[in-house]
């Protein structure tokens, strides 16, 4: 992790400046461990501040159930309320699509700036980071128990056990689990939780549904889903060297897709998607081995653009 002590100091500052004031601290949209778990650390030094996120992941559910993380609806607060808006683990306004009407004071984020498109007073932004919980551990000047947890999960999930990690990683790691007190076992069952019987079914339906094409010694596969398609695309490349996931969600009128890698793969899958979704009216970003879209079309149109534009770049 590259570390600035610019970022640190202006977080400090930031700090020192807010501490006592009505923030909302938020995420992006169905917010996972890694959005909750940093959210919820900053929570402790905010104490007037609340946590704002639309929709959970089953991670992110356990989490919250464990802990007592208390979370209410963005689009359902009044900005006159509150001073301004502190966004963790996105910066892309198509991720948190309610954040363009209010003032953001703050933005902590660890994804690729191809899809940083939020305006922020203070931008603290570092893609070499493997996770955000990462970020805000080294960002604040201690963290309780609760807090210690919370982020060492976080880096146990967002870094699919350190499949992204570095030796910065597994230092933070030791130091919340030392404050935590929690055994490595306890935080994975909390990072990489078991799925539910209506995920699993989810997840099996998309393996039946999976078409494959082989491209440059590649097996990409793709398929559709009506919900859960990053835990769809997850289970299908403990197989496939890429699998494209994507699912239609009728309210927002547009398709969303996850994209996984195997490290067999060298197309950085975060310029992929963000080349899709600007391509098809929408946006897209994230890691080069883990990203995902919101594109404006249905989702054999949004595959099939995913299939060629990984193509093109191998």
């Amino acid at each position: 992790m590259a570390r600035n002590d610019g970022d640190k100091s202006a977080f400090l500052s930031f700090l020192s400046s807010h501490s006592q004031d009505r923030l909302v601290i938020s995420t992006h949209r169905k917010a996972d461990t890694d959005g909750l778990a940093s959210a919820f650390a900053l929570h402790a030094f905010f104490p007037n501040s609340v946590i704002a996120v639309d929709e959970l992941d089953e991670g992110a559910k356990g989490l919250a159930e464990k802990l007592g993380i208390n979370t209410v609806v963005l689009k359902e607060l009044d900005r006159k309320d509150y001073a301004g808006l502190v966004v963790v683990d996105t910066a892309s306004y198509t991720l948190l699509e309610p954040a363009k009407q209010w003032k953001i004071l703050l933005v902590i984020d660890h994804h690729h700036p191809e899809g940083r498109d939020m305006k922020s007073e203070i931008m603290i932004a570092d893609e070499d980071s493997p996770s955000t919980a990462e970020m805000i551990a080294w960002l604040l000047p201690s963290v309780d128990a609760k807090s210690a947890f919370a982020l060492a999960a976080a880096v146990i999930s967002d870094t699919a056990r350190f499949k992204s990690g570095n030796a910065d990683t597994f230092r933070t790691l030791a130091k919340l689990m030392d404050v935590c007190g929690a055994s490595y076992q306890e935080l994975l069952e909390m990072g990489e939780p078991e799925l539910r019987s209506d995920v699993k079914s989810a997840v099996l339906k998309a393996f039946q549904r999976v078409s494959i094409v082989y491209a440059g010694g590649l097996v990409i596969a793709t398929s559709e889903v009506g919900s859960n398609e990053s835990d769809a695309a997850q289970a299908i490349t403990e197989a496939a060297d890429v699998a494209f996931v994507a699912s239609w969600k009728d309210r927002e009128k547009e398709t969303r897709i996850s994209a996984r890698a195997r490290k067999s793969c060298h197309v950085a899958l975060n310029e992929v998607m963000k080349e899709v979704g600007v391509s098809l009216g929408g946006n897209g970003g994230g890691h080069p081995k883990a990203a995902g879209a919101s594109v404006k079309v249905h989702t054999q149109e949004a595959l099939k653009r995913c299939v060629d534009e990984f193509i093109e770049r191998i």
